[in-house]
């Protein structure tokens, strides 16, 4: 049995990474490794090329969060927790705009719809809600939201004209 295979089984290798075994085992072949360096000093060199582990379930979450980033943030804690944390920043403020993107989207649709009808977006939103006939005591019959009336003005503009229609008679 070689010196190596001896000081595998042993009790100072348990719990040995196989990265540093196998940095260990490159070592100990080379001849002049083994001239120089007593076992006892070989045992203690095993012991200095362990490759520090997680400090915690904390270090081990944020390193998962970061996978993906470029350069040490996805490696080093301290990197990793300024980085991730810009970035669940970035996620919270752009689910907001998120939000005001779409509803731009569904106006933009909506006033080139009605557009198309002699109206545009603010005079039928006017009319739709019924507060220019307010005072005769007619409300606005219609009662859907910008999201449903740009999806109707972009695949059904059969049924866009319709609701166009509606909304002009109410408000004659």
């Amino acid at each position: 049995m070689t010196f190596f295979a001896s000081l595998q089984r042993s009790p100072i290798m348990k719990g040995v990474s196989t990265k540093t075994t196998t940095i260990f085992s490159k070592l100990m072949r080379n001849p002049l490794m083994q001239q120089h360096y007593p076992v006892q000093q070989q045992m203690q060199t095993t012991q200095q090329l362990q490759i520090r582990g997680m400090a915690s379930k904390k270090h081990k979450r944020v390193i998962k969060m970061a996978k993906g980033y470029r350069g040490r943030a996805n490696r080093c804690f301290r990197l990793a927790l300024s980085r991730v944390e810009k970035a669940l920043q970035y996620a919270y403020r752009d689910r907001k705009v998120k939000k005001r993107k779409f509803r731009s989207l569904w106006i933009q649709r909506l006033n080139a719809g009605v557009r198309q009808y002699g109206l545009n977006y603010s005079q039928f939103i006017h009319m739709m809600s019924g507060k220019s006939r307010a005072a005769e005591g007619v409300g606005g019959n219609v009662k859907l939201n910008r999201k449903m009336l740009a999806d109707l003005a972009c695949n059904e503009p059969f049924s866009f004209k319709a609701v166009v229609d509606v909304v002009k008679m109410t408000n004659k």
